[in-house]
């Protein structure tokens, strides 16, 4: 079965390092189907991985692995607009029995206030995606401001010291006892980009890092069709 992870850490921390260094050795050990939902208007660290970029789900169809990256030249409500337009009709196509399919909502936080069609979508994701061979992974800049499923529906937690202490015992409460976890996310060293992650259905937790580069990727020049339909 599918087991969803969670992803935080603040701006600067290494949260996007580290989740395209999990994605690729997915692939690579299991050339798993993903589709990486981007928002931002420019993501340096995204493009590393080397997939097709495209807004459509005409597009989406055509790769294995996928940057879906809805960009517009609006800003503001329009651009929400346009945005929550074009993750709505991907989102909606994605639910299909069998999708079997790695779906990566780089934030969740503003993803999820686009608007309560695509808020509800995703609490359908995390609840029920599983079923349906979805693997949903979510990053977030800060443990608050999210609907609780994003936290009790992942079997992985992965996480970098937060700015400030109060937000540090927040993603303590994640793990286990705050008094407990405090210190040890209190420890993570910033400069090394440590991490503190763990495996929610075992138990097993550890302290690591990333420190390789993000390896050249290989294209894929089209869907394989072993996976998605």
């Amino acid at each position: 079965m599918p087991e969803h992870l969670e992803i935080l850490g603040p701006t600067g921390s290494g949260k996007g390092h580290a989740l395209v260094h999990i994605l690729l050795e997915r692939v690579r050990r299991r050339k798993s189907s993903v589709i990486y939902i981007a928002t931002k208007q420019a993501d340096s660290t995204t493009e590393k991985l080397g997939w097709e970029i495209v807004d459509t789900w005409r597009g989406v169809e055509k790769y294995d692995q996928v940057i879906f990256w809805p960009r517009t030249s609006k800003t503001g409500v329009e651009r929400k607009k346009y945005q929550a337009a074009k993750i709505e009709e991907l989102l909606s196509n994605m639910w299909q029995a069998d999708a079997n399919t790695v779906m990566v909502f780089d934030e969740f936080n503003y993803m999820e206030n686009l608007d309560a069609e695509i808020k509800a979508l995703l609490q359908m994701y995390l609840r029920e995606g599983r079923s349906h061979g979805l693997t949903c992974v979510a990053g977030k800049q800060r443990v608050q401001g999210t609907q609780r499923d994003m936290h009790s529906e992942s079997d992985w937690k992965l996480a970098f010291k937060m700015n400030d202490l109060d937000d540090n015992e927040r993603l303590a409460q994640l793990f286990g006892p705050k008094r407990a976890y405090v210190p040890v996310i209190e420890s993570l060293d910033r400069e090394k980009h440590e991490f503190l992650i763990q495996h929610k259905l075992t138990g097993a937790e550890f302290i690591s890092w990333i420190d390789t580069p993000i390896p050249r990727p290989t294209r894929t020049p089209g869907n394989s069709g072993y996976l998605r339909r």
